[in-house]
């Protein structure tokens, strides 16, 4: 599930949203705004287990409909084709290039509508309520997923293609990326600062735990062939919205929907929180908006040439970590897997990426912090840099896999790269100055969704190239996204900082583990 905008844990899901403390009457919270161990784990259960639930649907869809829709395409030129997870000539280049043009587009059409509604859901999740935008937003997963049934179901009737359609209806509730904000959002309204954190890495542990689940679920499941396991995999989704129906919500009641005073009942036109706004009155502020926001940009980007170019660095990384949707495509045509055990692979990565964050990343900033006595900033450019590295490495080893070994070796080294994201968006927030955060986070999401858009199409193109090539460059998406990601790095390590740079402070092992 992907997801792809990410909130500062210390901002409201909207800029106009009082931040936790400034008022009192947060839902689900004792009096004292502390709450046990028992009472956290039973207001935070609903959303693990939708987060799960759609953790676990999506990636069954993603397995049963991928050998789905091998099989649609392999029989408009093999019309004679029955079983096709076994005829081999549903792996000839012209089946594989279209399934890979196929699945390169649905992304830019999942993308687009959820970048276009993610704000205006925003507004009316700060207006109305979390809970009926979460649930909205589960609605549209559903339709989403339910066109590309159809579709499937009725190859002779739609055309394949329709499941670009089927992707688009995420422009309901906005789809995943909606889904995500809220449930992070929700998460953040029952918790306190101090417990927010722990908050936030239970939710993002129990979606790499869906993943662990999902992948051998999915080799179970499609044993009993990919239409029981499609099936599975869609009722996951009303089964999430039962559970959000059935959740309270999460809104204090002194929030704007209940009459508190917001920025906007400050615009001239607007009296007693109804909206009669001129455009008069907007233009000025709009302006003042925008004049703003190109201030900012050009303090990221020309003031602060380190800071631009280490944002820089997310579009080629973006673009470089997306080879994750070929991969299983890949590997059934390289190594003549089955999609079943295909879909295995997300275990490997989920169980590292798990390791990595339960274990090795903490590990490796307590010895940088403590026994070497980097400050924050030099430790989580360090900590960038080898998980690049790691990333340039994996990436590469999986393009010229030619043995199952070597693939397996090369995507746990890749894995390893997960730690990238997380410790570049620290450093640069240490590098950035605290009043261009907000600015900050906005353009990387910019250059992060940017990067999503055209992502898809970039590997399914380089993979149709790799398939006319031969046998030996069936791999080009992964070199090609290594040399992007060699290009980041790069610039990672071509960025160097002065101890004059530096504004943070060591901290000993006792601060680190606070």
């Amino acid at each position: 599930m992907t997801s792809s905008a990410h909130q500062d844990e210390r901002r409201p899901l909207l800029q106009g949203s009082p931040t936790r403390g400034e008022h009192d009457g947060a839902p689900l919270r004792s009096v004292d705004g502390s709450n046990g161990p028992w009472r956290r784990f039973l207001q935070l259960l609903p959303f693990l287990l939708m987060f799960t639930a759609v953790e676990v649907g999506a990636s069954l869809l993603s397995i049963a409909e991928s050998q789905i829709i091998e099989g649609v395409v392999c029989r408009k030129y093999y019309p004679d084709v029955f079983e096709s997870s076994v005829d081999p000539r549903c792996k000839n280049e012209d089946v594989q290039s279209e399934l890979s043009m196929l699945q390169g587009w649905e992304l830019p059409f999942a993308l687009v509508p959820g970048l276009l509604t993610t704000i205006p859901y925003g507004i009316v999740a700060d207006k109305y309520g979390r809970k009926l935008v979460l649930i909205l937003s589960l609605i549209g997963v559903a339709l989403s997923q339910f066109v590309d049934l159809v579709v499937c179901r009725f190859p002779d009737t739609f055309d394949i293609r329709l499941i670009w359609l089927g992707a688009s209806m995420s422009v309901v509730g906005g789809g995943p990326f909606v889904f995500t904000a809220m449930m992070f959002t929700m998460a953040s309204d029952i918790s306190t600062e101090a417990q927010r954190s722990t908050t936030f890495f239970h939710l993002t542990a129990m979606a790499i735990a869906g993943q662990l689940v999902a992948a051998p679920l999915a080799f179970v499941a499609m044993a009993r062939g990919e239409w029981f396991a499609a099936s599975v995999g869609f009722l996951c989704v009303p089964t999430a919205i039962l559970v959000a129906i059935a959740s309270p919500e999460t809104q204090r009641k002194g929030s704007a929907v209940h009459g508190e005073t917001t920025p906007q009942d400050d615009l001239p036109g607007t009296v007693a929180g109804k909206s009669s706004i001129t455009w008069g009155a907007l233009r000025p502020k709009i302006s003042n908006a925008v004049r703003e926001a190109f201030g900012s940009i050009r303090c990221l980007f020309w003031e602060n040439k380190r800071l631009g170019l280490l944002l820089l660095t997310f579009l080629f990384t973006t673009l470089g970590r997306y080879v994750s949707i070929i991969q299983m495509q890949y590997v059934t045509k390289r190594f003549s897997w089955s999609w079943s055990q295909a879909g295995l692979l997300s275990s490997i990565t989920a169980g590292m990426n798990l390791i990595l964050v339960v274990s090795i990343l903490p590990f490796a900033s307590r010895v940088l912090l403590g026994k070497m006595q980097l400050s924050p900033l030099f430790k989580d450019l360090w900590i960038a840099r080898a998980s690049i590295v790691a990333l340039v490495v994996g990436s590469f080893g999986i393009g010229i896999a030619n043995q199952s070994v070597l693939l397996l070796f090369s995507l746990a080294i890749y894995s390893l790269g997960a730690g990238y994201t997380p410790a570049m968006r620290s450093l640069l927030a240490l590098v950035a100055e605290d009043q261009h955060v907000g600015m900050l986070f906005t353009a990387l999401s910019v250059l992060e969704n940017f990067g999503n858009l055209i992502a898809g199409p970039l590997m399914a193109t380089t993979f149709r190239i790799g398939l006319s090539w031969g046998e030996p460059w069936i791999g080009l998406p992964f070199i090609a996204a290594a040399c992007l990601l060699a290009c980041g790095a790069a610039i990672v390590f071509g960025v160097s900082f002065s101890r004059k740079d530096d504004k943070t402070k060591v901290v000993d092992d006792q601060d680190e583990a606070a």
